[in-house]
């Protein structure tokens, strides 16, 4: 890795209005940026992964107790999608549920990778909006 490699950041396509949980609360939702979801990551070794989860409607809380979210990455087309790691919240003495924020740094393991999350332990048949972005650096 060069010392003069620029980071990249790479800012996620956001979820469409209707993007729902199943009727057990769980869902999996493909990254993807510029209309793909590849990232070509040989040039960097840290990714900084931030994620924002919440309900479109007020008056709706996530239950930071009990969801759940976990970062997978494929390291090949038609490779296994393999757990990277599970998202803690960070709560803010201000944040009631209102939203599931999490980040987490972590080696880049490939040359050339996609990511989703999974999620799990939310309101059955909810609406979710979900924002995430990586940051990475060599």
């Amino acid at each position: 890795m060069s010392q003069n490699t620029q980071p990249l950041h790479v800012t996620f396509e956001a979820t469409t209005e209707i993007f729902a949980t199943d009727s057990k609360g769980a869902f999996v939702y493909a990254l993807k940026h510029l209309g793909g979801e590849r990232v070509d990551t040989r040039r960097y070794d840290e990714m900084r992964f931030v994620v924002s989860v919440w309900h479109p409607r007020d008056g709706k809380n996530i239950d930071l107790d009990k969801a759940y979210l976990e970062l997978r990455a494929n390291f090949s087309e038609n490779g296994h999608w393999t757990r990277l790691a599970e998202l803690e919240p960070v709560v803010s003495p201000y944040n009631r549920g209102e939203s599931f924020d999490g980040w987490i740094v972590l080696p880049v393991l490939s040359g050339d990778s996609a990511f989703r999350l999974h999620g799990g332990g939310f309101q059955p048949r909810a609406r979710l909006q979900v924002r995430a972005s990586a940051y990475f650096v060599a």
